[in-house]
């Protein structure tokens, strides 16, 4: 361990620009996560410290937490301001607008009286170790554009762009880098600043770099010592800290939106007690006990929605439920060149034609597109969910040889190598056709004569319903011969009884006919007690229940088909399948019947064939179940009773 450093030897220091080259605000990495800084943080930090897994009988815990750190207690804080109103200097002498905005708000945010900062920590990892040179890891996260070394050969990072993540995230481009870690010769800390500002000229006229390190002065270096380390930025244990210095303001919750980009990205691990995370000082956890909650918490879908991404997290949410259905099954596809691949499907209603393809734990993507297969189109299948991993580290190499930057896709021309280019190709584009024939021989329905598709129905009429037309009252289109119209009086209505019992208003039926000149009717005997009405809500069991998107656009909308088993009024009601136990859904409008307390009174004849279009209150995609109740009083059930 280094003895304690002179103070005016740490501070903040930008490269020499020897070359005199200008240099702008614009940096790749950063760019690439700038619009959903949040989300980035969570996955690309998250892939890094998985990467690191140290006890693996245990998972790696992150925490995201937002501090304040007084700006006294920030260190050379002078430092960057200065930087910060000679880079804004040259922006005005310019005339660069966006750069004179971005410094105007550097300088705001640094001479606030406090700091704001997100601190994102790691446990149960190994650190990031030193020493500061080149080809050790911690060089590498600090020191290095475009590069990526880590132990093991299937971790996450390919292409080193992650870690500028945390600096999308900091309106004055700079983060913070702590790690405590262990090796023989001891336990060490090293801590460093890095900021990119744009190219300036310093106090002393010196040309100098965008970049800038905090650290010791000389030869940019880390600092060593944990005396010199401020306390809020010290590790304590191992692992590695990261601080996102002045956090952006975000439209949404920060929250909520980190939450649901880690479960899209690593519900895998999750669920497999690999990963845990909690959120603003535990606000939010999430482990394999809250992961399907937290699929269905209403804050977390209002962020799912603000970030454009519900069709990536209800794949994921219908993926993990792939994972962990008893009903998936199991196949392994060994693929030539490559070696096995793990392929798990779940067959069942309301899964729509999901795929998904995790790497370490971690969601890529849902298609093999650039090996022929973009996986769209399944005609006469049923519906299922997939996901494809493969078996082991040597397996995942291959999956991380093909990964883009931004680790969302797949192809073989990111190999430089020609050989080992067209070696992928061929293997992957093998793997693509395995995938397909798989879901074919477990998901494909053979076409039977006949099939009933209640979706058509509002187009073409059954052969049952053609028999009841043509032995009804309706008459014949071509038959009709042209007659007068005579104009009848408006008939009385007939006021429709109400049930016995409970008292539910099912609002008002169709108009009787009457009888213009009706037959005297003889008197009856007198009329006796009322008869005591007997229970009023019967469940019952609603037969060929199925239903469908009524609208892809609106998923508060869904069509109900089912046939009732008896005549009268039903209760009928919507539940989310669970799968622990289902959720009620509560149903705020429907094209029939009577809406209330969340479900739909309707009128039933038994045998008869009921589509149902309702709107639920909150957006939902997944598996319904229905519940029904007739509410018909005694005299009625008696009167079916007497008939039959």
């Amino acid at each position: 361990m280094s003895t304690t450093e002179d103070t005016s030897e740490i501070g903040l220091e930008f490269l020499p620009n020897v070359a005199g080259e200008a240099e702008g605000l614009g940096d790749a990495g950063i760019e690439t996560f700038r619009d959903k800084p949040f989300a980035a943080v969570a996955r690309e930090t998250g892939q890094n410290s998985r990467d690191s897994r140290d006890d693996v009988s245990q998972p790696v815990k992150m925490t995201f937490d937002e501090i304040t750190v007084p700006s006294s207690e920030f260190p050379s804080i002078e430092d960057y301001r200065k930087a910060a109103s000679r880079c804004l200097a040259k922006s005005k002498a310019g005339g660069n607008e966006k750069d004179i905005g971005f410094f105007n708000q550097a300088l705001k945010a640094l001479s606030a009286q406090n700091i704001k900062i997100m601190r994102i920590s790691d446990f149960n990892t190994r650190g990031v170790r030193g020493p500061c040179v080149e080809g050790r890891p911690f060089h590498t996260l600090a020191k290095s554009d475009g590069m990526s070394v880590k132990e093991n050969i299937n971790a996450g990072g390919s292409f080193g762009i992650g870690k500028s993540a945390a600096s999308a995230l900091s309106e004055i481009q700079t983060t913070f880098i702590s790690t405590r870690y262990t090796d023989t010769s001891g336990d060490h800390v090293l801590c460093m600043g890095k900021t990119q500002f744009i190219s300036h000229k310093g106090e002393d006229s010196q040309e100098l770099r965008r970049k800038g390190y905090w650290g010791l002065k000389k030869d940019f270096m880390p600092l060593e010592n944990a005396a010199d380390i401020p306390g809020w930025l010290l590790r304590d244990s191992q692992g590695t800290s990261i601080f996102s210095v002045c956090v952006r303001e975000n439209r949404a919750d920060w929250r909520y939106e980190m939450a649901a980009a880690l479960l899209i990205n690593f519900f895998t691990a999750i669920q497999r007690r690999e990963m845990e995370f909690e959120i603003d000082h535990s606000f939010l956890k999430i482990n394999r006990s809250t992961i399907e909650a937290l699929f269905a918490d209403h804050e977390v879908n209002k962020a799912v929605d603000q970030m454009k991404a519900r069709a990536t997290f209800d794949a994921a949410r219908l993926l993990h439920a792939c994972l962990v259905d008893e009903q998936t099954v199991l196949r392994t596809l060994h693929v030539a060149g490559v070696g096995d691949v793990h392929m798990r499907i779940l067959l069942r209603e309301n899964l729509g034609y999901t795929i998904g393809i995790v790497r370490n734990g971690m969601y890529i993507t849902d298609n093999l597109g650039n090996f022929g297969e973009p996986f769209k189109r399944f005609p006469l299948h049923r519906e299922f969910a997939v996901i494809i991993e493969p078996a082991g580290d040597a397996e995942g190499e291959w999956f991380k040889r093909l990964e883009n930057p931004s680790h969302d896709d797949l192809s073989a021309e990111r190999i430089t190598d020609p050989a080992m280019r067209a070696k992928g190709q061929a293997a992957f584009e093998d793997l693509a056709s395995q995938v397909r024939q798989t879901i074919r021989e477990l998901a494909r329905s053979e076409p039977t004569s006949s099939m009933e598709l209640d979706e058509l129905n509002d187009f073409f009429a059954s052969d049952d319903t053609r028999t009841e037309d043509e032995a009804g009252t309706e008459t014949n289109p071509r038959a009709l011969k042209p007659t007068a119209v005579k104009i009848s009086p408006p008939r009385p209505r007939k006021k429709k009884p109400q049930p016995r019992g409970e008292n539910i208003d099912i609002g008002p039926g169709p108009e009787p006919e009457t009888d213009p000149n009706p037959e005297p009717i003889p008197p009856g005997p007198e009329p006796g007690p009322v008869p005591r009405p007997r229970k009023v809500a019967e469940p019952i069991d609603l037969q060929n229940e199925r239903n469908v998107m009524a609208d892809s656009l609106n998923t508060r909308k869904r069509r109900l088909f089912f046939t009732s088993p008896v005549t009268g009024n039903l209760n009928v009601g919507v539940e989310a399948s669970g799968l622990n136990s289902p959720e009620e859904l509560s149903i705020v409008s429907a094209a029939q019947g009577d809406v209330k307390n969340g479900e739909v009174i309707i009128s039933a004849t038994k045998g008869q064939r009921i589509i149902l279009d309702v709107d639920f209150d909150v957006p939902y995609v997944g598996p319904i179940e229905l519940n029904a109740f007739r509410i018909d009083s005694d005299d009625e059930e008696e009167e079916e009773e007497t008939a039959a």
